[in-house]
């Protein structure tokens, strides 16, 4: 009688489950073990890469908020007030107007008479105090041309400043380059900061390296063993790449939650005034900041590990 073999039946997706949970418990269960005691090592660089990144988060905002002062800043600068002289007449202002109008270099025209003009410099700074020291109005009516291009400003108050209906005192609010030197401090700080982020980034990145390779001499025996038994090479170097997106999560998330809690302190302890000086910064905002900061960190620590990788088991 011939004998019957029967096969057991392993199922696949039973099998798959197994394997995926042996290779989480190897690559990441197994890093944050070897993390965790090899934290004297790690301080270092999770300490340098937290500052680099909560610097990082605070320029960032610095920087989203001077963007829109700059716009803020190019759209005042492009807005010439021409003031009119008290004794010019209605003719002579209209002659003005129609000219201006018609100069393809500009968007619009607004008239402001004085009254509206007291009006707008009681809300100015120091401004009210001049209204209160004169019996009269000392605010003058002006035409406020809206130049389509910050470029060409200098160019209308050639055109406009020695005509009838101008103020031959005080004719214009030009001011030959404050827009550029606006631009050029706030070149210089962009400049200054990328340098100081750039340089602490790379003291960062130096000490993470330096920190997988006091992990990897720690366990070169290890290494080797599993080099020796022919095990795969992401297999060999994967704990030690997950290490350091560990450091950079963890410092990415400190990092993050500061830059948040600074951020949400400064809009709600003091909204008009910091609305002022920081400019299109809203909770919102600080919170896609966090989440960049978040994701930096981890992107640096993957990456910082890698390199140190590769260049200390190819060595």
């Amino acid at each position: 009688m011939a004998g019957i073999v029967v096969k057991a039946r392993f199922p696949r997706r039973r099998m798959v489950r197994t394997v995926v949970a042996n290779l989480f418990r190897y690559l990441f269960g197994g890093a944050v073990r070897n993390w965790i005691r090899n934290i004297g090592g790690t301080a270092p660089a999770l300490g340098s890469m937290t500052l680099l990144l909560l610097l990082t988060g605070l320029v960032g905002l610095c920087g989203f908020a001077i963007h829109n002062l700059d716009q803020l800043e190019a759209g005042q600068a492009a807005v010439l007030h021409v003031y009119i002289s008290d004794a010019a007449t209605s003719a002579e202002v209209d002659s003005l107007w129609d000219r201006l109008a018609k100069d393809g270099r500009v968007a619009s025209v607004d008239y402001t008479t004085k009254a509206q003009a007291l009006l707008r410099a009681q809300n100015m700074p120091g401004l009210p105090q001049l209204a209160d020291a004169s019996d009269s109005n000392p605010f003058p009516a002006s035409l406020d041309v809206h130049v389509k291009s910050v470029n060409d400003v200098a160019a209308i108050d050639a055109m406009v400043r020695y005509d009838l209906a101008v103020d031959p005192v005080y004719p214009t609010s030009y001011d030959k380059g404050a827009y550029q030197r606006i631009q050029t401090v706030l070149l210089g700080i962009a400049v200054a900061g990328f340098a100081f982020l750039g340089l602490l980034g790379f003291v960062a990145v130096t000490v993470t390296i330096n920190s997988i390779r006091s992990a990897i001499h720690a366990r070169r025996d290890e290494v080797a063993i599993m080099q020796l038994v022919g095990a795969p090479r992401w297999m060999v170097r994967g704990p030690f790449i997950v290490e350091g997106a560990i450091t950079g999560a963890l410092a990415g998330a400190a990092a993050g939650l500061v830059t948040f809690g600074l951020s949400f302190a400064g809009i709600t302890a003091a909204s008009n005034s910091f609305t002022q000086f920081a400019p299109g910064v809203t909770v919102a905002v600080a919170a896609v900041a966090a989440a960049l900061v978040f994701a930096t960190g981890l992107g640096l620590g993957s990456g910082a590990s890698m390199i140190g990788v590769r260049r200390h088991m190819e060595s």
